[in-house]
């Protein structure tokens, strides 16, 4: 439907628009939704350490702390991270964490709290680098556990994910000793390994809202998005104020192709986190799957005003500006103009 925007040019025209509509989507994927609060293992080889101001892993190099950083004397720079997390001054909580694995890299609920922050910024590959550093850090880091196969899933590694989602229920001493069972529909695989063990916990502990999230993220790898809507409502249903759960029943209903029900849920994950760039970039998602591009890009740029470095969100921009023929707005998208953009869209 968007080639509307360039028929009736002549042949070479239509062809040099569609390699440009080429190249965009390779910037920017057309799912419909990431789970981000829904793409490596514990114990990935790291570099000698904090040295220059980096660490180095093998997925991305290098992840940079804060330079001159004001919170690196203070002696409460973890306690200060969580109440600025909890007040959604992710930059400031940043730095906080920053200061805390500058002093001590072993400090695994200082590494697992920045890679959810960057989840929050809708910067996985950011986030993956950090989880896994609290995963080597504590190998029984549930919550670490469960949030990295969450990175994993929006990173479209699947393997990793399910193998990160083994671990959080083999490592879980509220379902030791569980074991998988075969039966006729058994496969073999990873995914139905992970599965039978999970669905044994719902039946364990039916009330655990940790096993109906894993079950949440397992059924939408599995693409049965409406199991994954009810796993997530329970889940919801005892946490009512969870804005990451909010986003992922969100997220939830768009993969499974059903945009209007998706946008009540990011609606309400941003009453509960206004500032939340992902719901943001999911909320623009499903707006521009609408045509509704306007809105899209208003999302869109309120997104990258919570999380500048979310640099793949210009790609999406640059998708609705195409849709609306606004080629004319086109290069600020390339030269990653935020406020030229804001200006131009009056917010």
């Amino acid at each position: 439907m968007f080639r509307s925007a360039w028929s009736g040019g002549d042949a070479e025209e239509i062809a040099d628009m569609e390699r440009m509509w080429t190249d965009m989507m390779k910037q920017a994927s057309m799912e419909a939704g990431t789970l981000g609060g829904l793409e490596g293992e514990p114990g990935a080889p790291w570099g000698a350490g904090l040295q220059q101001q980096q660490l180095q892993s093998p997925l991305e190099a290098p992840y940079e702390l804060t330079k001159d950083n004001p919170y690196a004397a203070s002696r409460s720079a973890f306690e200060d991270g969580m109440r600025l997390f909890g007040e959604g001054r992710l930059g400031e909580a940043t730095m906080a964490f920053h200061a805390v694995v500058e002093a001590d890299p072993a400090h695994a609920d200082a590494w697992h709290m920045l890679g959810i922050v960057h989840q929050e910024n809708d910067e996985d590959k950011k986030a993956i680098l950090c989880l896994e550093r609290a995963v080597e850090n504590d190998a029984y880091h549930l919550d670490a556990l469960l949030a990295l196969g969450v990175s994993y899933v929006n990173e479209l590694n699947q393997e990793a994910a399910l193998r990160m989602l083994k671990t959080w229920i083999v490592n879980n001493p509220a379902f030791s000793g569980l074991q998988v069972k075969e039966d006729a529909y058994s496969d073999g695989s990873l995914m139905d390994e992970v599965m039978n063990l999970m669905l044994q916990a719902a039946k364990y502990a039916p009330a655990n809202t940790d096993v109906a999230e894993v079950l949440g993220v397992l059924y939408n790898v599995s693409r049965d998005y409406m199991s994954a809507v009810q796993e997530f409502k329970r889940a919801i249903g005892a946490k009512p104020d969870s804005w990451t759960l909010w986003n992922r029943l969100g997220a939830t209903y768009a993969n499974g192709h059903l945009g209007p029900e998706a946008v009540p849920c990011y609606l309400r994950a941003l009453e509960l986190r206004p500032a939340y760039a992902r719901a943001l970039l999911n909320l623009g998602i499903s707006y521009s799957n609408s045509g509704d591009y306007s809105a899209a890009i208003k999302a869109y740029l309120d997104a990258l005003r919570s999380s500048p470095d979310a640099l793949h969100v210009y790609g999406y921009i640059r998708i609705a500006l195409t849709a609306m023929n606004r080629f004319d707005l086109v290069p600020l998208a390339d030269r990653s103009d935020l406020e030229g953009l804001r200006r131009a869209f009056g917010v």
